[in-house]
């Protein structure tokens, strides 16, 4: 009996989601499932701030660190990896190129290819500054502000964007400071963190009282808050901010120094993504349609970061977020199955809002749950169960059960450092 060919490009929330949920069904026998990334590893971005911030100013559970994170693509039974990126795809032959200039069949095709960092043509940021979308990024930050630890002098961390991403990582950044200050390791404010971002509050998109908490507890934490600025260009040593109005950079420009910095600007798509022959968004995204197919194909989706739905939402497309990633991952196994058996599609049915817990230093952070806005505490314990669902959804439980302890020990050294 002759396999359904299932090619997913991407490991990433998107693509392997997909291809666990396939691994579920009662056809698994019948489907030969590859995925093909150019990276060896599924990464759990949400805890990369952690590892970011986890032992300063020491080299001890970095190997250990790292293993929280990463999940090796090539473990998966039931699932070929190819270690390689894409290239190009033959749609006549109904082929993928590859980077290694090899091609894999497909019958059935999954563009879960995710996003890149965008630097937006900022001078100095690829050269000067530090990004945060992979475990490596994490521990050159890491390694960076262990130095400046080791160092014991004067010393600036910066951080350029007060999204999710950059206000949990200086809010990390910062509980880990005041416990090394406790602890007599560094003098006190020798070292400070300032966020910087274009938006009036950090977490701009979230609800007006969750930003409000958000600047409250990062100002607890002694982190320099300098928002309505843009950033003008990254040096060496420092960082070039200008005021913003209206979207636009105006008056004078103001120079902070900055022995490290660390960008997180927003994405882009992969350039891969410019060769391929497919309608898309104005933000280049691939366009979609209702049951996740490419416009214009019947046996190859998209899905995560790289596609966006707009038909009958309004002209708005989906965020980009790990949360949409696995929405949308369900939605797209069911339609694989469907376009095997000839059934009927399932129509992926945006959502009006998407909850989000966002970690704001030690056991705290503020987001939303079921439209409800959370804070403290209990909303850090929520974010701890979500990271702990998504890891039951695609390992073992006794991996994840492991997985867990050993993050929350090693995360747990951050503040009694």
């Amino acid at each position: 009996m002759s396999q359904t060919r299932i090619v997913i490009v991407g490991g990433g929330f998107g693509g392997l989601g997909v291809a666990k949920r396939l691994l579920s069904s009662s056809i698994t026998s019948s489907l030969a499932i590859t995925i093909v990334d150019s990276s060896p590893v599924h990464i759990y971005t949400p805890w990369l701030y952690e590892i970011a911030s986890s032992g300063i100013g020491s080299d001890d559970d970095r190997d250990e660190a790292v293993k929280t994170a990463d999940v090796s693509l090539a473990t998966f039974s039931g699932i070929r990896f190819r270690h390689v990126a894409m290239m190009s795809i033959d749609r006549k032959e109904q082929r993928v190129l590859l980077a290694d200039k090899t091609t894999v069949a497909y019958d059935i095709l999954v563009l879960a290819l995710g996003s890149v960092s965008n630097d937006f043509g900022i001078p100095g940021v690829r050269e000067h500054a530090s990004d945060l979308k992979t475990v490596s990024d994490a521990l050159l930050i890491r390694s960076m502000i262990s130095e400046i630890v080791r160092a014991g002098t004067s010393a600036h961390i910066v951080v350029v964007g007060a999204g999710p991403n950059g206000s949990e990582l200086a809010a990390e950044c910062a509980v880990v400071l005041r416990a090394l200050t406790k602890r007599g390791k560094i003098p006190e404010k020798s070292i400070n963190v300032t966020l910087v971002d274009v938006l009036p509050n950090p977490l701009g998109t979230l609800a007006p009282s969750l930003q409000r908490l958000a600047r409250r507890r990062l100002r607890s934490l002694g982190v320099h808050l300098r928002m309505d600025c843009g950033l003008k260009s990254v040096q060496k040593e420092s960082v070039t901010l200008q005021s913003m109005h209206e979207g636009k950079l105006v008056g004078s420009e103001e120079v902070l120094p900055s022995d490290c910095t660390v960008v997180a600007l927003g994405m882009k798509m992969p350039d891969v993504i410019n060769v391929l022959p497919y309608a898309k968004s104005s933000k280049g995204r691939i366009l979609v349609d209702a049951s996740l197919r490419v416009q214009g194909e019947q046996r190859i989706f998209a899905l995560g970061d790289c596609a966006a739905r707009i038909e009958g939402s309004k002209g708005k497309a989906d965020p980009q977020t790990a949360q949409v990633a696995v929405g949308q991952a369900e939605v797209v196994a069911q339609n694989i199955l469907s376009t095997i058996r000839n059934g009927p599609m399932r129509t992926y049915r945006q959502r009006s809002y998407w909850d989000i817990m966002v970690a704001l230093g030690g056991k705290y952070a503020v987001g939303t749950l079921l439209g409800t806005s959370i804070a403290g505490y209990t909303a850090y314990m929520i974010r701890r169960f979500i990271d702990a669902r998504y890891f039951l959804s695609i390992l073992p439980k006794r991996q994840t059960i492991m997985r867990m302890i050993k993050g929350a020990v090693l995360y747990e050294k951050n503040e009694r450092v």
